[in-house]
């Protein structure tokens, strides 16, 4: 259920840790925390049979204890899922390909849009989240860092995933 929780959100995400910049790449802002919630639609089913592509909806995720001349941002993200999947994909850690935009608004008025792609990790309900700002403040850094998610309660084991809430594991660089 972790694992599922874990590879369903990030959304969401898009959630989103996030890494050093490469040399040459601008400098971001790092963050000591990311949480928020992610909304799924379609749910993921229960059933090992019927398979879709959700799209992962993230609205007003926190970004907080951040440095690089912010400190704090409003997290939105739109992700889709490119290879369907249902409630057992998504524990066995299968491939799902889910990845979008994500647009953080900071606390000094600012914004930084960024693409975003969830990674899995088997047998951990953690995303690791790349990426690359291609709008706005901190322009063409690198994003990278993990995020951890909880899925609804009775989510796939009474009903299909359709929410959960996420928070990250490790400090977020945007």
């Amino acid at each position: 259920m972790r694992k599922l929780a874990v590879l369903a959100l990030v959304a969401m995400a898009l959630s989103i840790g996030f890494a050093a910049s490469p040399a040459g790449a601008a400098a971001g802002a790092s963050c000591k925390t990311l949480s928020g919630s992610a909304q799924l639609s379609p749910g993921l089913p229960i059933s090992k049979t019927i398979k879709v592509k959700p799209t992962y909806t993230i609205k007003g995720a926190k970004l907080t204890g951040c440095t690089g001349g912010v400190t704090s941002g409003v997290l939105s993200a739109t992700l889709k899922q490119a290879i369907a999947g249902n409630c057992t994909t998504l524990l066995a850690g299968a491939t799902a390909n889910i990845s979008g935009t994500a647009t953080v608004v900071w606390n000094n008025k600012t914004t930084s849009t960024f693409t975003v792609k969830l990674v899995g990790q088997k047998n951990v309900s953690q995303f690791k989240i790349p990426g690359k700002v291609t709008k706005g403040a901190f322009l063409n850094s690198v994003t990278s860092g993990t995020v951890g998610f909880v899925p609804a309660a009775g989510s796939c084991s009474k009903k299909p995933l359709t929410a959960a809430t996420f928070k990250s594991t490790t400090k977020i660089v945007i």
